[in-house]
Formats: C-alpha cells, sequence, structure tokens
C-alpha cells in the first residue's frame, strides 16, 4: 500500500481552503453558512488557529519537560496573549508578564504579612485588588489589563500558598516562570509567521486613516446640503473616532519605537473630529440664519465640490500624492476663502460710512463675513489632517512629533469598579472559610479571576456572562476528554494528540465575529486547565469533579456579584452621562474647566461612543435624542470656549462685555428646566448687533462676528436641548 506523508496532506488541505477562499472583490459564497467560522474558515483565521494551538502544545511541552507543578498555565498564558494582529500580542504580552511579576512580589508580601489570619487577610486582599480594579478604570488599552492582572496574580499566588505559607515564594516564582513560558512560546511562533509587520502596519494605519477622512467628507458635503444622512454619518464616526485612536498604538508597536506615525495618526484623526465637529457646526449655523445671504451661495457651491472631488479621490486612490494634491487643491481655496473674508471686511466698512447704523444689507454682510470665517476654519482642519496622514506616511528620521489622548478619568465608574471587585473577594472568602470545603481555594479563586477581569467594563454582566459561557462548553469538552479518551493515553505524543481537535476548534471560534469570540476566549483558557496534564499522574474522574465544579461555580459567582453589587443599568448610566455633559458645560461657563476646543470634541466623541455602546440592539427614539442632546452639548461646549476666547482679547466695548458674560453666568446657574441660557443668549444678540454696525475698528469687528457666530447657533441650541439639559429628571424626548 502506497504511504501518504503528514506535509503532502497538509499541502494539500492547505491548497484547498485557499481555493475555496474567495478572491478579493468576489462575492464569499459562504458568507450565510450557519457556523461558517468553522465548516469554511477564512484561510487566515485557520492559520491562526493552528499557529497559536501550535505554540499552546509547545508551551505545555516544555513545561512537561520542565517538572512544572501546573503546567498547564503555560498552555493557558498562549491563548491568553494571542491577539488578533502583532501588535496587540506583544502588547498585551509586555503587560501580562509586567502585571504578573508585580502581583507575585504583591502576594508574597501580603501572605507574609498575614500568615494564619483569613479574618484580616481576606478584607486587606479586597481593599488591594479594589483599589487595583478602580485604578484600572483610569487607563486605556492592555495598561489597564495589567493592573486587573496584578489584582487577580495577588490573588491567585495568597489563595494557592495559604494552605502551605512556607512555600510562597516558590509558588509565586512557579507562576512566574509559566507565564513566562508561554508569553515566550507565543512570540516566538507568532514572530515566524508575522513577516514584514512595519509594512502591514503602515499600511493600515494608510487605510484606516484615509477611511476616515472620506467618510468625514462624505457626511460633512451632505451637512453643508442639509441632508439628514449627514448629521447621522457624521455623529457615527465621531463616536468610532476613539476606538480608532486606541487601535494605533498596536500599529505603533508594529512599526518600533523609533516611528511617529501612531502619534500622527492619532493627530490626524482628532483633526477629523474637528472637522466632523465645524461642519455640523456650520450646518446648525445656517439653519439658524436661514434663509442663506445671496453672496455666500457661490463660496458654499464651490466647497461643495472641493469637498466631493477630494472624497473621490480618497476613496479611489489612497496615497501620499494624493493627500499631496489635496493639499494643494485646498491652499488655493483657503488663500481664495481669506480674500473673500477681506472683501466682504471692505464691503462693509464702505457700507458702514455710506449708510451709518444697522440695515439688511449690513447684516447680510456680516452673516456671510461670518459663515465664510466658519467655512475658512473648517478648511485648515481638512488641511491639518492631511498634513499628519503625510507625515505618518513619510515618517522622516528627524521627526519628533509626539501626540496622545488625555479621556477623562471617571472617578465614580472606578469607584464601582472597585466596590465591586473587592465585594466579590469577600463573598468567595467568605465561602471558603465557612464551609471549608477542599477546593474553597478553587472557588475563591475564579471569583477573584471573574471579578477583577470584568471590573473594568462599562457593562461588566453581558462580558463575564460570555465567560462563564466558555467555562462551561471547556467543562463539557474536558468531560469527554477525563473520562473517556485520556485515560487510554500515557504519552505526551498522544495527550496532544487529543487536545488538537478542541483547541484548533477553540482557535477559530475565537476568531469568529460578535459573542462568539468572547466565549471561545474563555473555552481556551481553561480547557487546559480543567484537563490538568502532568508528568506522573493525570487528572482522575474524581479530582475532575472536585475541581471542575468549583471552577464555573467560582465564575457563576462573580457575574453573580455584578447582578448585585451596583448593578449596570444602561438607563442610569445614561443618566449619569447626561449630568456629566451638563456639569461640564457649566464647569467651562464657569471657568473652572480648562480645556482646549481639540480636547472638548475628543471628549464629547467618547461620550457619544458610551451612549452608542449602552443603547438597545436597535436604535430608538430615546437614544437618537440622547445622541442629539449629546451632539447639542458639544456644539455648545465649543462656543462658550469661543466666548472666553472673544472676552480674553478685552477688546470689546464694556457693555458687549457684560452681555456675554451674563449669559456665560446664566449656563453656569442653571438648574433644572430653563430657557434663560436661550434668553441670555437672544439678549446678547440684540445687544451685540447694533453695536457692530457702529464699529470701525477691523479687531473689534472680527471679534464681534465671533461672538455674533457663536450666539447665533447658541440661541437655538439651549432652545432645543432644553429638556435634555434638565438633570433633575429622567429624560423623555418630545
Amino acid at each position: 500500500m502506497a504511504t501518504v506523508s503528514v506535509s503532502s496532506i497538509f499541502s494539500r488541505f492547505q491548497s484547498t481552503v485557499l481555493r475555496l477562499a474567495p478572491k478579493a472583490g468576489e462575492p464569499d459564497p459562504f458568507s450565510k453558512m450557519p457556523l461558517r467560522w468553522l465548516l469554511a474558515p477564512k484561510a487566515t483565521d485557520l492559520g491562526f488557529a493552528l499557529r497559536t494551538t501550535c505554540a499552546a502544545f509547545l508551551a505545555l511541552t516544555l513545561a512537561l519537560w520542565m517538572e512544572m507543578d501546573s503546567p498547564q498555565w503555560a498552555a493557558m498564558t498562549t491563548w491568553i496573549v494571542a491577539q488578533n494582529s502583532r501588535g496587540q500580542s506583544l502588547s498585551k504580552a509586555k503587560w501580562r508578564l509586567i502585571g504578573t511579576c508585580l502581583g507575585a512580589c504583591a502576594g508574597v508580601a501580603l501572605l507574609c504579612a498575614l500568615p494564619q489570619e483569613p479574618w484580616v487577610l481576606f478584607p486587606i486582599l479586597a481593599i488591594w485588588t479594589g483599589g487595583c480594579c478602580a485604578f484600572a478604570t483610569f487607563l486605556r488599552n492592555f495598561r489597564s489589563y495589567a493592573l486587573v492582572l496584578v489584582a487577580f496574580t495577588t490573588t491567585i499566588i495568597v489563595l494557592s500558598g495559604a494552605n502551605q505559607p512556607d512555600n510562597i515564594f516558590m509558588i509565586a516564582l512557579s507562576r512566574a516562570t509559566y507565564i513566562t513560558l508561554g508569553i515566550v512560546c507565543e512570540s516566538f511562533l507568532a514572530a515566524l509567521f508575522a513577516p514584514k509587520l512595519e509594512t502591514v502596519a503602515r499600511a493600515q494605519i494608510r487605510a484606516h486613516l484615509f477611511g476616515a477622512l472620506h467618510a468625514a467628507c462624505l457626511g460633512v458635503g451632505d451637512l453643508l446640503r442639509g441632508q439628514a444622512d449627514g448629521l447621522l454619518r457624521s455623529r457615527a464616526l465621531l463616536s468610532s473616532i476613539p476606538s480608532m485612536a486606541d487601535q494605533t498604538e498596536f500599529s505603533e508597536i508594529e512599526m518600533g519605537p523609533y516611528s511617529h506615525a501612531g502619534d500622527h495618526a492619532r493627530a490626524g484623526l482628532a483633526a477629523i473630529s474637528a472637522f466632523l465637529a465645524r461642519g455640523i457646526a456650520l450646518n446648525i449655523h445656517m439653519q439658524a440664519t436661514s434663509p442663506l445671504p445671496e453672496g455666500f451661495a457661490p463660496q458654499l457651491n464651490s466647497i461643495l465640490d472641493l469637498i466631493a472631488q477630494l472624497a473621490e479621490q480618497f476613496a479611489n486612490a489612497p496615497s501620499i500624492t494624493t493627500a499631496q494634491q489635496a493639499r494643494s487643491m485646498l491652499r488655493s481655496h483657503m488663500t481664495l476663502s481669506k480674500q473673500q473674508g477681506m472683501d466682504m471686511l471692505a464691503q462693509f466698512q464702505i457700507l458702514q460710512k455710506r449708510a451709518p447704523g444697522p440695515s439688511p444689507a449690513s447684516h447680510a454682510l456680516l452673516e456671510s463675513r461670518i459663515l465664510q470665517a466658519a467655512i475658512a476654519k473648517l478648511l485648515v482642519e481638512l488641511d491639518r489632517v492631511l498634513a499628519h496622514i503625510i507625515a505618518a506616511q513619510a515618517d522622516t528620521p528627524k521627526d519628533h512629533f509626539s501626540f496622545d489622548r488625555h479621556p477623562e478619568k471617571d472617578v465614580t465608574l472606578a469607584f464601582n469598579n472597585g466596590l465591586r471587585a473587592a465585594a466579590a473577594l469577600c463573598m468567595g472568602g467568605l465561602l471558603w472559610e465557612v464551609t471549608a470545603w477542599p477546593e474553597g481555594s478553587t472557588l475563591a479563586m475564579f471569583v477573584a479571576v471573574t471579578s477583577t477581569r470584568f471590573s473594568s467594563f462599562e457593562n461588566p454582566v453581558v462580558a463575564a456572562s460570555g465567560f462563564l459561557r466558555g467555562a462551561v462548553w471547556a467543562a463539557v469538552v474536558s468531560f469527554f476528554l477525563v473520562f473517556w479518551i485520556l485515560p487510554d493515553q500515557a504519552s505526551i505524543e498522544t495527550l496532544l494528540a487529543s487536545l488538537f481537535i478542541p483547541m484548533l476548534v477553540g482557535g477559530l471560534a475565537l476568531r469568529a465575529p460578535g459573542a462568539l469570540a468572547a466565549t471561545a476566549a474563555a473555552y481556551n483558557n481553561f480547557l487546559p486547565f480543567m484537563v490538568g496534564p502532568a508528568n506522573h499522574h493525570r487528572l482522575d474522574e474524581l479530582n475532575w469533579l472536585n475541581t471542575t465544579p468549583a471552577v464555573v461555580l467560582g465564575i457563576g459567582l462573580g457575574v453573580l456579584v455584578f447582578q448585585l453589587v451596583l448593578p449596570f443599568s444602561p438607563a442610569n448610566e445614561r443618566w449619569r452621562l447626561r449630568r456629566k455633559m451638563v456639569g461640564d458645560l457649566q464647569h467651562l461657563a464657569s471657568g473652572t474647566l480648562s480645556l482646549s476646543s481639540a480636547e472638548w470634541i475628543v471628549r464629547s466623541g467618547e461620550r457619544l461612543a458610551q451612549i452608542i455602546r449602552h443603547m438597545e440592539a436597535a436604535p430608538n427614539k430615546l437614544t437618537e435624542a440622547y445622541l442629539s442632546g449629546a451632539i447639542g452639548c458639544m456644539m455648545t461646549g465649543i462656543l462658550i470656549l469661543r466666548l472666553h476666547n472673544v472676552l480674553f482679547h478685552n477688546l470689546l466695548p464694556e457693555p458687549q462685555r457684560a452681555a456675554l458674560q451674563s449669559l456665560l453666568h446664566s449656563i453656569h446657574t442653571m438648574q433644572g428646566y430653563t430657557l434663560a441660557p436661550a434668553q441670555a443668549a437672544r439678549q446678547a444678540l440684540a445687544n451685540l448687533l447694533p453695536a457692530t454696525a457702529h464699529m470701525t475698528n477691523l479687531s473689534v469687528q472680527i471679534d464681534f462676528g465671533r461672538a455674533i457666530g457663536a450666539l447665533e447657533v447658541m440661541q437655538a441650541e439651549f432652545a432645543a436641548n432644553a429638556v435634555f439639559m434638565d438633570t433633575t429628571r429622567r429624560f423623555k424626548p418630545i
């Protein structure tokens, strides 16, 4: 009989997968197939599953060869640090290693300080864990994960060494060793199959920036045409930019430590947010001054043609050359816009000399000049975006540009997260101490793992529920392995062969879209633990029946704590978020909150993203009203900052300064449902408009125009969002 080599079988299998995979631009024939991720996986997904399974096997084999006491943790670690991109894997591996080492040191110190004192140890451990989880809320990406890891590594080491405190140092050293082994194995295999990281990362940044800019141009174009889709498109893009900015960190890691492309990418995304905000403000201003002045229409049409042309170029040819050509076109339009602004100002002065005082003609010129200035700012933001896109792709050696976002630190959310984690740990420790269950330490351990891992999530119940489902699936699969398959195995080779299919399926599920990925992550993590491979024995049925239910029950109790202690409510969270938005407007008006316009736009975008994350499966009337109110808060915040800037120049006459200060005071002191800010804006507008017609000083005229433009929009926004800004009661859209 002819023999067939393993390599030939694998090559045939690979060629079949590649042949079935859809070509670029062709529809995927398996896109609607049930279990598509398993029956017809993408080549990249299959490669990820195979690579990570092999890394887990390598880590497990080395751990067994090194006679480690808990070799399953090495295999678990490879699945934990394996991510969709190489940058994510490197970042998670780095911060996991840091968190493990710090947690190990803290665990040793804590148990040495309080040996045989469970009623003191558990409260102090709960305070330590809660503090770590609270501070993790202030951090982004895997830096937050590192602090969470410090918390549950400390807990695992303390609980593992509670019955044998003399060996606590070796327990901590062992855990750090097999965590390091798992990280090294995953990183080694991932590096073998991830060539040209810098090229791929730079292409990914370019695609994200041009894609966001293309969508922004389409949104702003629709806004200036008065189409409803423009606001929806702009709102959705604004809410997605914070997560896109966070993802640039991973591409930055892949490009190396000396590249500033990530800084330029984040700055470019911030400029896109400002471009969208300028477009929304211009749209609101155009609605407030309708009908538009006749002299403004040609300039508006010219800008619409420019934006449409640029959007088409960004979609068809996203490259540095395209960005450079676009900047050249923008410069000519910006020069023309400045010239038109000067011409309007000159015409206004001529009209002042001919017919002093307010008139329909002078008012039309004033409105045209205000709208023209708004378009000039719009073009400046677009030019800034293109400049950062070019810099991100060129990445010159002498470039020392640095840019980072500073997200808002939510103290209330941090306190809630820390309290949940502390309460869960106390509950687990109390159950162990009261029941004296031999596996009580395992239960308490996984209560702590669940409560700390998901404490920094905004909605921990949803995330932890997927974790629980994954643990249940791991228990089901490990049951068949432990009771039927592994008893007949006697070598590492047959052990790995028995685990291959279950782990490969888990790896494919990890790349599946939707909630299945969260379930698969927990399944991959817990399967090695529940199988319990070791050198000189196997996990027998009795030990499995003791250990596995303790793991599942511990995770279930962690989920229960999230439902009982300060449970997450989307409605309550939206109300809290609304109070924060209105409160920040009041602090901006009083000057106690110091932010730039760019920082305010970034903060507003993050809040839009929060509202969208908390909404139901499909947007409803309430969600739409919340999003509209959040956009209104963003616009009024920008205009409050503009009024502060005008007052800082100290050029306006005293009566007009007093009118603006009265408006800011009414915003700062508003309570409940009130139209006082809208009325104050109307009164200030009535004060400034006549004074503008008599003012001849050019610098003062410019500040008058900026203030009047802000007042016209604020008058409309405060009137339209008076119900939203009433934070004394639940928001019910009219």
